[in-house]
């Protein structure tokens, strides 16, 4: 009824898109979720909205979590009630033991993203010698003039060799 971008105008504060890392889970704010290890390093779509966020990949819903959200209303405060869907993007790469979704961790709290701290570069420092090499005397003959090439001629064949001494 309403086009795309109509609809990315209205829904941009509950919609978010993220990448799946190589085990199929994706950060959201701090927490790590999970979507789907077959779709490793593709695009997903996050939606928020009443108390649940949904997990989904070309509008197939590949998770949902009850979420509990902060005063902001923007960033999470708690997440639970994982819920997998079947989907067809299942991974080809066998599991070596079966799980159940109640078995293995689909969610959990991040550390928050810390600023990375530039190194300072100090003026003048000097890197010292590990180990003191003792100074190496110059190879026998260094000091002469290089030995010239002699040029290669080629070698005559048996029937010219034959001609040459008639």
């Amino acid at each position: 009824m309403y086009p795309a971008s109509a609809l990315d105008r209205i829904l941009f504060a509950t919609r978010y898109t993220r990448h799946l890392n190589q085990q199929g889970y994706l950060r959201f704010h701090d927490w790590k979720l999970y979507g789907e290890r077959g779709l490793a390093n593709e695009e997903v779509a996050v939606w928020v909205y009443e108390g649940t966020l949904k997990v989904e990949y070309k509008a197939v819903t590949l998770s949902r979590y009850t979420v509990e959200l902060q005063k902001d209303r923007r960033h999470l405060k708690q997440v639970s009630q994982p819920r997998l869907a079947e989907t067809p993007f299942r991974s080809v790469q066998l599991t070596l033991f079966d799980l159940g979704p109640d078995q293995w961790l689909l969610f959990w709290h991040m550390p928050p993203y810390a600023p990375s701290h530039r190194k300072r570069q100090v003026k003048g420092l000097v890197q010292l010698q590990l180990l003191e090499a003792p100074p190496q005397e110059k190879a026998v003959g260094a000091d002469q003039t290089p030995v010239r090439h002699l040029s290669l001629r080629p070698v005559p064949k048996a029937s010219e060799e034959a001609e040459g001494e008639e």
